[in-house]
């Protein structure tokens, strides 16, 4: 590639060498100029970032930038639009935030609830294991399984009603037999307490 004859202070055609020392040139003779072009619209941290970029597009594009008059020019129009693809950076990670700010968070829980359900599923769960066997698994299919009461009817051969009534009376079972063992005053009961 051709070495450029003149530098971007002097006359001549546009420049068409991607020469380091033509960049460097450039780079002194306007850096200030769009440094302060920044710091007019934004924070100097962000200024520097700005400016910064526009320069590697001029790095980037060293055969493209017109010399003398037009440089500046040239450099502001770049400047430009790399305002303008931060504002619109800084509006997209705006409404990002404000979508994420407005997901309610549910986190892990801390140790000490899980700790507790724990017990008192262990605890439903030792009441449970003391009722008929027929309670126990129309109680499994309707929790454990959560299956609507007509698939429950068809699987246990009778009808939705009997299903509503033995769900009914297992429940009351289970909630006899929880309170029975594990309400302060009761006497705990080990398996077979059934009456």
């Amino acid at each position: 590639m051709k070495e450029a004859t003149a530098v971007f202070a002097t006359g001549g055609p546009a420049l068409v060498s991607s020469g380091e020392a033509d960049f460097r040139s450039l780079y002194d003779r306007y850096y200030d100029a769009i440094h302060s072009y920044f710091l007019r619209r934004t924070t100097r941290p962000n200024a520097q970032d700005l400016t910064a970029e526009v320069f590697v597009v001029a790095w980037r594009r060293i055969e493209d930038v017109p010399r003398g008059e037009e440089t500046l020019l040239w450099l502001y129009g770049v400047a430009a639009n790399v305002a303008a693809h931060e504002r619109r950076s800084m509006a997209r990670g705006a409404r990002l935030d404000a979508t994420l700010r407005s997901v309610p968070t549910t986190g892990p829980e801390e140790p000490e609830p899980q700790v507790v359900r724990r017990a008192e599923y262990d605890k439903v769960l030792a009441a449970a294991s003391r009722l008929r066997p027929a309670d126990q698994e129309i109680l499994r299919l309707a929790a454990w399984e959560e299956l609507p009461h007509d698939q429950i009817s068809r699987l246990l051969g009778c009808s939705v009603a009997a299903v509503d009534q033995r769900l009914h009376r297992a429940k009351k079972r289970l909630a006899k037999e929880f309170s029975r063992t594990h309400v302060p005053g009761h006497p705990q009961t080990e398996e077979g307490g059934r009456q």
